[in-house]
């Protein structure tokens, strides 16, 4: 089999072609397809995936089959992620000493996930996974049905350049582009907070992933792509299969020589949705408690809510009991309030006795009216 190698190529793109990008499907094929029936995806259109295709998802086997076809039509071109990168080394590298650990992680994402990229490749050869001798009876099989799957996989480019435009998964380690061919492929794929640690002032536009970009926010919770102009950075990665109010970003650009300016963008999250039949003024003093800062201090413990202490910002807050990851650890929470007017569409993530936590452009917070429920 086949292991990924860090090449980077030159894109051209004819110059009226529309232009997609999206990133971190993660399996989640339903939303891919329902991105770009919105955007109305034709076959004069080009769409660019920036990476991680597999895991977190139902779907990874669906999602890589639909863009080997897409790619093979002149449709779509694709870069690998660290995730797709990962995969490939754990299959290659599945023997005796790592089939344990390997079969921890189908366990683990059956609760998560519901399946996980390995065991869609196992019962696709027939293999049903009771532990970890049946995970590494499944792998020549595995190699030897799925051969064309996998080797597209590891011929991915780790970096796509057109005239305006960068696109890789992580980041470039490098100011100039060409510099980077001497890189690892997981230096690229898998650099996180980028945009915040990049040292560089870029020539062009690098469009990356694998960051979700709700965790460069302090203040507010939020998935829309985030542009960085001081370095020239447009992250794009909306926390799709990982993030509980996540969303796959899609990016619209009217043809490859466009300005960044000129882009638009929609996205697709599966949330219900509810319509607000009351207006709600917003807040311009909240707090996100993210991954990066979820350290807390436990205050004042209650049945559905818990007052605590924010280690990085120093402010008190109660926050519902089911953000916590652990004792002292919330994950993902905002006590922003949104500004609502009464008939807008709302995402709808939680309930409770306080209000709900609902979607509006890509942000999340607090809604406290009254709310009709809409068919889904």
């Amino acid at each position: 089999m086949k292991l990924p190698e860090t090449k980077i190529e030159q894109l051209t793109v004819a110059p009226k072609r529309r232009v997609l990008v999206t990133s971190d499907v993660h399996g989640h094929l339903g939303h891919l397809e329902k991105a770009l029936e919105m955007a109305g995806f034709c076959r004069s259109d080009l769409l660019v995936i920036v990476g991680d295709l597999l895991e977190k998802g139902p779907h990874s086997l669906g999602v890589l089959r639909k863009v080997m076809a897409l790619c093979e039509s002149g449709n779509a071109v694709c870069v690998i992620g660290n995730v797709d990168a990962y995969r490939l080394h754990i299959i290659q590298g599945l023997c005796e000493e790592t089939a344990e650990e390997l079969w921890q992680y189908v366990a683990a994402c059956r609760g998560w996930y519901g399946t996980s990229f390995y065991e869609e490749l196992a019962v696709g050869c027939g293999h049903v996974l009771n532990c970890k001798e049946d995970v590494l009876q499944a792998k020549g099989d595995i190699l030897d049905h799925f051969r064309e799957e996998l080797d597209f996989l590891a011929s991915l480019p780790t970096v796509l350049e057109t005239e305006n435009y960068v696109f890789v998964h992580g980041g470039l380690k490098k100011q100039v582009v060409a510099d980077d061919a001497l890189c690892g492929v997981f230096e690229l794929t898998k650099y996180d907070a980028f945009a915040d640690r990049t040292p560089f002032v870029f020539d062009k536009w690098v469009v990356v992933g694998h960051w979700p970009v709700a965790l460069y926010g302090e203040r507010i919770q939020q998935y829309d792509p985030v542009k960085n102009y001081e370095k020239r950075i447009l992250s794009i990665d909306g926390g799709c299969g990982i993030k509980e109010e996540g969303q796959l970003n899609l990016l619209i650009l009217p043809h490859i020589g466009c300005s960044v300016e000129e882009i638009t963008q929609l996205s697709y999250d599966d949330l219900p949705k509810v319509k607000a039949l009351e207006a709600q003024e917003g807040d311009e003093d909240s707090l996100f408690i993210s991954w990066v800062t979820r350290h807390v201090e436990v205050l004042e413990k209650g049945e559905e809510f818990t007052y605590v202490r924010h280690l990085h910002s120093g402010r008190e807050l109660w926050v519902p009991n089911v953000y916590f990851y652990k004792e002292t650890e919330c994950l993902d929470y905002s006590d922003h309030r949104l500004p609502v007017e009464a008939g807008e569409v709302l995402s709808l993530s939680r309930k409770t006795s306080k209000g709900c936590i609902v979607k509006k452009n890509g942000v999340v917070g607090w809604y406290c009216g009254a709310f009709e429920e809409l068919p889904s």
